[in-house]
């Protein structure tokens, strides 16, 4: 149990020193502080001497039963109420003690007790009651004292109260004479309250005084005094103390992990709402991204042929590949112009930044910004919402500078993944497809064998004829120029069909990249998962103790 206890506390020092966005929890953590400490305190001393509260209100008889439990007048005992103005400590010789200012006896013939007879319950003096609440912050057991005149009152509850379930109880009727007896109505009375009191005795503490200062043989007439002492001095044993130890711990350590529990339990709600709150926005913005994105990158069909073109440019074979890239060259100049004058900008539109990712993926200077006013403005104010969702639940919210940052970021990372990733891949494997070996031999198969016919027939008519008229070079000319343009055109009509499949798949792939979970309101989702851990920790601690 000590082990579990210590690696319980440690859990609970943590949760004591919670400096975050749970407001419920930084409100708790002063309280937490000092019931650590008595739970380290305690944790300390399991076998130590067991310490003994005399408690109950003025007139009782406390400080009487003291005297009779001792065997001498160590405690002043008065008609005139109250008498008991300090604590007064009755323990064996050589035990160390930690209550400086008290007044103190150090003959006690019970080993391993400490008895402290407290200022009445029900005084008007603050003093006195502030002495009473320290010392029974301090004990291990309460004897709670009770008069036939004074059993039910309510200042004493009032002070016993925080304690419920903390401390062993057993309850002392002091002054009893006659057949009568409060003890059913006032064990009633301790149940309604949530108290146990296993133990009860009956005694009249002065007649047991009188006999034993006066050294005669106990009587009748003193009822379970006899019985009292055989408890205290046999029925206390070092296991027994032990035990009441660890249940007054146990009792402190469950009071105050289902004190954090009801803490966690209120929360609950609120944080499902908020997280509920927070998907819905992420769809929600997660949208508006898109139709952005899509009047601004998807805006220019011919930006993502010039990346398709391009890259086939990087990848032609043969001579039409040859041809193509001279003829790409010059119908992608437009493009390449700015880049190529001082004053010049190639990448100044976000679609031209995006066919620069889609030629080269690993070009840092190509990073866009998509995120426009009109989407930011759409943020912010979401995110007020959901700011004062979160602080009507209690948790505080995170700058908004730094969510829309976040937002921002996550966005354009999100973007350039996509671009980089599967979108570059279908232009790649479009380029492929349309420069692969077979493609370039079929294109190149009747330029060159018109190029070789015509060859022949030069050569033929240089060694056997007369030479050829001018007019069969300007025919021979313009057959080759139609079959070049005509399979120009074929490439590059098949690149932009390349193209337009590949901005298709690549508006799926931004699609599905804007929605996957955590789009935006990242710093609203760390503080909800910090609060939601939390709250899984003080459960477990919950099932620990009920367990």
């Amino acid at each position: 149990m000590q082990e579990s206890l210590l690696s319980i506390i440690e859990e609970l020092e943590r949760l004591a020193s919670y400096t975050g966005p749970w407001k419920g929890l930084r409100d708790k953590t002063a309280a937490l502080r000092g019931r650590v400490a008595e739970l380290r305190e305690r944790e300390q001393h399991l076998d130590d001497v067991l310490v003994i509260a005399l408690v109950g209100g003025s007139g009782v008889g406390k400080s009487t039963l003291l005297n009779a439990i001792a065997g001498d007048r160590i405690a002043a005992t008065s008609e005139m109420r109250p008498c008991t103005n300090q604590p007064m400590v009755y323990h064996p010789p050589g035990v160390h003690l930690q209550f400086e200012g008290w007044a103190s006896t150090s003959r006690s013939a019970l080993e391993n007790l400490v008895i402290i007879d407290t200022p009445d319950s029900d005084t008007v003096v603050r003093h006195h009651r502030a002495l009473v609440d320290q010392v029974l912050r301090q004990c291990d057991l309460v004897l709670l004292c009770a008069s036939a005149e004074k059993y039910l009152d309510e200042a004493t509850w009032s002070l016993l109260r925080p304690l419920q379930g903390q401390r062993s109880l057993v309850c002392i009727e002091t002054k009893a004479h006659g057949p009568g007896s409060i003890r059913e109505h006032w064990l009633q009375r301790l149940q309604d309250e949530g108290f146990e009191a296993p133990e009860y005795f009956r005694v009249n503490a002065l007649r047991a005084l009188d006999r034993k200062l006066s050294g005669e043989p106990p009587s009748p007439e003193e009822f379970d005094f006899e019985r009292l002492e055989q408890f205290l001095r046999q029925e206390l044993t070092t296991e027994r103390i032990a035990r009441i130890k660890r249940s007054n711990a146990a009792g402190l350590l469950t009071k105050t992990i289902l004190d954090l529990q009801a803490c966690a339990r209120e929360a609950k709600p609120a944080l499902e709402q908020a997280r509920q709150t927070l998907n819905e926005m992420n769809s929600e913005m997660a949208k508006v991204c898109y139709e952005n994105l899509s009047e601004r990158l998807f805006a220019a069909p011919h930006l993502w042929t010039y990346a398709v073109g391009r890259e086939m440019s990087l990848r032609a074979k043969g001579f039409m590949g040859a041809v193509f890239r001279l003829a790409e060259a010059v119908r992608s100049l437009p493009a390449r112009l700015p880049a190529l004058l001082p004053w010049g900008n190639a990448r100044n539109t976000i679609g031209q930044r995006a066919a620069a990712l889609l030629n080269n993926p690993e070009d840092a200077g190509s990073l866009i910004n998509t995120t426009s006013e009109k989407v930011l403005d759409t943020y912010r104010a979401r995110q007020s919402v959901l700011g004062l969702q979160m602080a009507k639940a209690g948790f505080d919210p995170p700058e908004s500078q730094q969510s829309t940052t976040e937002f921002s970021e996550e966005i354009n990372r999100r973007l350039e993944t996509a671009l980089r990733g599967p979108a570059r891949d279908r232009v790649v494997r479009a380029a492929a497809w349309l420069t692969c070996w077979p493609v370039a031999l079929l294109s190149d198969a009747f330029p060159l064998a018109f190029i070789g016919y015509t060859g022949y027939k030069i050569v033929r008519a240089y060694f056997t004829a007369p030479l050829l008229e001018l007019t069969f070079f300007f025919h021979a000319g313009t057959v080759l120029a139609i079959l070049l343009g005509v399979e120009i055109f074929g490439l590059a009509w098949l690149a932009r069909m390349a193209a337009w499949l590949a901005r298709r798949g690549a508006r799926r792939d931004v699609r599905i990249a804007l929605n996957i979970p955590g789009l935006c309101f990242t710093p609203e989702r760390r503080i909800l998962a910090e609060i939601e851990a939390e709250t899984e920790t003080i459960e477990r601690l919950t099932r620990y103790i009920i367990t």
